[in-house]
């Protein structure tokens, strides 16, 4: 079975605790959910991909150090004075974190940096996938890169 379920709101959640192994990704204010799914389920977790992070809470800097899954966090700085703060600390503070930025992309880059977004986020995901296949943990043939795939 291949891992097909992209978007927060594209029943990641309910995919993940039916037991298919899956590529989580999140934006905005879904990143806090995205990680107790990860924390939750980190053998059916296979990464996470995290765009814009808004904030860090005290509650998100609390689950960071028990994320263990490969995670990728990307953000757009459409300026050269961009705040990437929370961006930068999100990823730093993952085990697994990878860091980054879409130089002179507008925001949400996951919408407006489309073919930006898909490279990066295709390329992590298959990774994730060896490093899971490596570890004897990947259940299901590696997803494939076809361009458009992470729609």
């Amino acid at each position: 079975m291949i891992a097909t379920k992209l978007w927060w709101d594209d029943g990641a959640r309910a995919t993940v605790e039916a037991g298919e192994q899956t590529h989580v990704f999140a934006a905005g204010d879904h990143i806090l959910d995205a990680l107790r799914l990860a924390i939750d389920h980190p053998d059916t977790v296979l990464s996470l991909i995290l765009a814009e992070p808004v904030s860090i809470t005290e509650e998100i800097a609390g689950l960071l150090p028990q994320i263990t899954v490969p995670t990728l966090v990307l953000a757009s700085a459409p300026t050269s004075d961009a705040d990437l703060t929370a961006a930068q600390r999100l990823a730093g503070e993952i085990d697994n974190g990878v860091f980054v930025i879409i130089d002179g992309a507008p925001k949400p880059v996951h919408t407006e940096s489309r073919a930006s977004f898909t490279e990066w986020s295709s390329s992590f995901v298959a990774i994730a996938e060896g490093l899971a296949a490596r570890d004897g943990r990947l259940l299901s043939p590696p997803t494939p890169l076809l361009e458009g795939a992470l729609r």
